[in-house]
């Protein structure tokens, strides 16, 4: 079923630092923010209802996902080209099940994950609270990371407000400088909603794989009615890819298509587009015409 639905996101956001580098600690690759000579590291405030209108961070998200498969030797390049321009996802939001997982003593984690050591069998896995914040804050002491914790269950006790919990929280994470990110789990992540655009784009008649599709899963989304439609509460760069897209997929109005061309993925108001750039479409039709002439 298809739904013609109006949309938008709260005024959330996201620190964002000025750029970032690919560093490998204990054989696993992290994305860190970059450090000048002078040690200054400059952040920006990413608002999410400024992508509203171009859907460019879907879009070249899912465009790191292809490229990163057709070319796995410029993967780095793509991922830190993306996250300069956007900044990290904010998986440490993503993967707990329990909402304010600080508050508990372990974390629950969703089925689908890419934390290393962390097996998928058909039941959900749990960590310490401690060791979860590990994953993000590799290079941070225990105490460090205590205090974090210890800081943001704080906010939650001051708070009343959803709407003024996140952007504490965000701050207090995200402008952290130890705060780093998995390349593999940014990319894997990446690849992945690619896959799934392809396997929902099959209208030939070929078996869908649903099993891949079912992996985009998401945690503690909240969501309003109002009189012009439905307000999506995000708290990371990551909830707002995985709304989007979901969004995009059950929408008749606006359709996220595949270049027949080039493969791309790219946004089309008109259902019967076909490519995304009119150069896609007319290197296609000269192929076509040579192989009718050969």
């Amino acid at each position: 079923m298809k739904f013609e639905l109006e949309y938008g996101f709260n005024n959330q956001s996201m620190p964002k630092f000025k750029e970032y580098e690919i560093k490998t600690i204990d054989d696993i690759k992290y994305v860190i923010p970059k450090v000048d000579k002078d040690n200054i590291i400059l952040y920006s405030i990413v608002y999410f209802e400024d992508y509203e209108e171009n859907d460019q961070p879907l879009i070249d998200f899912i465009n790191l996902g292809k490229l990163s498969l057709e070319n796995k030797e410029d993967t780095d390049k793509l991922l830190i080209e993306y996250v300069n321009k956007y900044g990290l996802l904010g998986l440490i939001h993503n993967l707990p099940v329990n909402r304010y997982y600080t508050l508990d003593t372990k974390v629950l984690l969703k089925e689908f994950n890419n934390i290393p050591g962390i097996e998928y069998y058909d039941c959900f896995n749990t960590m310490e609270v401690l060791d979860y914040f590990k994953v993000f804050f590799p290079t941070a002491t225990d105490k460090e990371i205590k205090e974090i914790i210890e800081k943001s269950n704080k906010l939650l006790s001051q708070r009343s407000m959803e709407k003024f919990i996140t952007p504490d929280l965000n701050k207090l994470y995200y402008e952290n400088e130890k705060y780093y990110e998995q390349a593999d789990m940014i990319v894997s992540y990446a690849q992945t909603l690619y896959k799934i655009l392809v396997e929902l784009k099959k209208d030939d008649g070929k078996y869908v794989d649903h099993s891949l599709i079912e992996k985009l899963e998401s945690n503690n989304i909240r969501t309003n009615l109002n009189c012009d439609g439905v307000t999506i509460h995000i708290r990371s760069l990551k909830e707002y890819i995985d709304e989007n897209f979901k969004l995009f997929a059950i929408q008749e109005k606006k359709y996220l298509k595949l270049c027949k061309h080039c493969g791309k993925a790219f946004t089309a108001p008109n259902p019967k587009t076909e490519y995304d750039t009119f150069s896609c479409k007319n290197q296609k039709n000269v192929y076509q015409s040579r192989a009718r002439n050969k």
